[in-house]
């Protein structure tokens, strides 16, 4: 049977190897338990599907010209796309989010970017899609994916991001 020994150095109590050593394996077991089952981040785009209903597509972007909410030829196919993937999944919900490059003014850019989302979700209530179905606002030039330094950059910036929505 094993005693407890106690050591004290010039008279002061010395803490047992133990009483530091287990509050460190508990932090590294725990900082273990969440790096393997991390939840995505608030906000994040998350794709729900269910076993009846196939997974819903990226949906991706819409693009802009400068200073302008009219959809392009492209945008129009994306939209095109996003409206079948809703059709063929009914209870899915569509977040739209609308935003603008550095270029004028921050309240310009707040209109702009709500004009953007309107054209957007306009065009798919025009495809059938439900308004009830669709959410979202304009953003300005918050949240910008490329550098407003370089015309490249600023046409990535110009943008309606679509995400689908758990429902």
């Amino acid at each position: 049977m094993a005693e407890r020994v106690k050591v004290y150095e010039e008279t002061k109590k010395v803490i047992p190897v133990w009483a530091w050593l287990l509050p460190l394996l508990l932090l590294l077991a725990l900082l273990a338990y969440f790096l393997t089952h991390r939840h995505p981040a608030d906000g994040a785009p998350v794709v729900s599907s269910t076993a009846a209903a196939p997974a819903f597509p990226d949906l991706g972007s819409v693009h802009f010209d400068t200073d302008k909410a009219t959809l392009t030829p492209e945008g129009q196919a994306t939209l095109q796309q996003a409206a079948a993937a809703m059709k063929a999944n009914p209870s899915a919900h569509l977040r739209i989010e609308g935003f603008t490059d550095s270029t004028g003014s921050a309240p310009h850019n707040a209109d702009l970017s709500e004009q953007r989302a309107l054209a957007v979700a306009g065009y798919l209530k025009e495809q059938g899609i439900d308004g009830g179905r669709l959410t979202g606002g304009g953003f300005g030039a918050q949240k910008p994916t490329d550098t407003n330094a370089t015309p490249n950059g600023k046409a990535d910036n110009r943008r309606v991001e679509l995400f689908s929505q758990p429902q």
